[in-house]
């Protein structure tokens, strides 16, 4: 699987995209991190930096545009949120497929991935 960006492990190649805020810890910025070989996916992953507290922060997976899952999340504090994909993984895709994550806190930000051969 090629990404925008190829990490130099023998054969796996990962991919992260980082959109919107001015660093790592601005609640404005949503990330993707997608790992896999050829088309397949093993792992994908979104984060954001929450700076709200005592809510439920939702992280949103599309697939080519349409929403597949909604991930909720609690953050008793401000802070840096994960999650990983919900659905089942390892999992094929076709040459081109975008994979894209939103967060409820920067709903402005759409931070995406496209599957290569």
């Amino acid at each position: 699987m090629s990404f925008s960006a190829m990490l130099s492990a023998p054969s796996y190649a990962s991919a992260s995209d980082c959109v919107g805020g001015n660093g790592t810890n601005d609640s404005y910025q949503t990330c993707t991190t997608v790992e896999g070989t050829g088309l397949r996916v093993n792992r994908w992953q979104t984060s954001t930096y929450s700076s709200l507290g005592g809510q439920n922060v939702y992280a949103r997976f599309y697939v080519n545009g349409k929403r597949v899952h909604t991930v909720k999340k609690y953050t008793g504090a401000p802070k840096r949120l994960a999650v990983n994909f919900p659905g089942k993984l390892p999992r094929k895709y076709r040459d081109g497929t975008r994979l894209c994550n939103v967060w409820s806190v920067n709903k402005r930000y759409k931070s995406c991935i496209t599957v290569h051969k």
